[in-house]
């Protein structure tokens, strides 16, 4: 169909002329095919009843004259449907150009061509479907995080005043702990849309900034024994294991330190690795570890040790090799106030 008004179209000038020729010639102004035809019937039918033969040629005429008439009006129809606009006749030929494209590309028939575009709107059907549902679980995915949101940034104030003083109680005396939580869909996760970030201050006019860019090794494994002892009971870690939290303190810090990892022994297997006694002194449980070197081989062996030899040990990491007697008096102290700790 598109086709056939397309050449109808494009010959639009030709056909017009045609039938304008037709027309004059049929129905026009002066000697036309109808007023001959006319003329011929009236001088027969004049003289047909003289003649039967002529009576046949009469109705013959007037069955002409008939004919002259239907052929004119169908001249002034087709005429009629030649008025058309440029717009039209753009859009027929941008249609069969797209047609044509799409026999190109597929190399296929019309009604192949209808059929895979048919099952392309079934796809895209189902796509916008799918979609529609995607934007629904996402709303629905956004509302809950925006509640999770709200529930962990007010807890975050919670928590950061917690780590505060447990910070200052292992003698952080002018640090200042925020917890900044940033929300947005580029931080979508299985925990929401929050971006949770520790901030420090380890000294006085300085502003918090990234825990990772400020604390040293030592200072980090401090607020890590404060973050765990804060929430020493809600941790579902059953096992904690510090290698040389001591590293960088020494004296009252040392002895904050052990108290915290006291707490934490109440919830948690805490295992410590440690050379300072304060530390030492607050373990429930001593093993000693060493190195025996055997020709070409080393060893390391551990073993468990009795509450006389923890004491030595307390003694001995209080002074030198040599285990004087206030050193082993001082020990047995430093167990004595370690266990008074753990009284309560």
């Amino acid at each position: 169909e598109l086709e056939s008004l397309g050449r109808k179209m494009s010959n639009a000038q030709k056909i017009a002329q045609a039938l304008g020729i037709a027309g004059e010639a049929v129905s026009g102004q002066g000697e036309n095919a109808s007023a001959l035809i006319e003329r011929a019937f009236r001088e027969i039918r004049n003289v047909a009843s003289y003649d039967s033969a002529l009576e046949e040629l009469s109705q013959q005429f007037a069955t002409l004259e008939d004919i002259l008439y239907t052929v004119g009006h169908a001249i002034h129809e087709c005429e009629r449907e030649l008025e058309f606009d440029e717009q039209q006749f753009g859009e027929v030929q941008e249609r069969l150009n797209l047609i044509n494209q799409l026999k190109s590309k597929y190399a296929r028939r019309t009604g192949e061509i209808r059929e895979i575009l048919q099952k392309q709107q079934e796809a895209e059907a189902v796509l916008a479907k799918k979609e529609a549902a995607y934007k629904e679980k996402k709303e629905t995915l956004l509302r809950l995080c925006g509640k999770a949101s709200e529930i962990r940034t007010a807890h975050a104030k919670e928590l950061a005043a917690s780590m505060q003083h447990a910070l200052e109680d292992l003698n952080f005396l002018q640090v200042r702990f925020e917890i900044a939580v940033e929300s947005g869909e580029q931080y979508l996760s299985g925990s929401g849309y929050d971006d949770v970030e520790f901030l420090i201050s380890l000294n006085p006019g300085q502003p918090p900034r990234p825990l990772s860019e400020v604390a040293s090794g030592g200072e980090l494994s401090r607020v890590m024994l404060a973050l765990k002892a804060v929430l020493a009971d809600k941790d579902r870690m059953e096992t904690l294991i510090f290698d040389e939290i001591d590293a960088g303190i020494s004296g009252k810090t040392a002895w904050k330190v052990s108290e915290k990892m006291a707490i934490l022994g109440k919830e948690h297997q805490v295992i410590c690795i440690t050379h300072l006694p304060q530390i030492a002194a607050m373990a429930d449980e001593h093993f000693i570890i060493e190195k025996e070197s055997q020709e070409a081989s080393t060893k390391t062996e551990i073993r468990p040790l009795e509450r006389g030899q923890m004491i030595e040990e307390i003694a001995r990491l209080l002074g030198s090799d040599t285990i004087t007697e206030t050193a082993l008096q001082s020990g047995e102290e430093l167990k004595k106030m370690a266990d008074e700790v753990k009284r309560y």
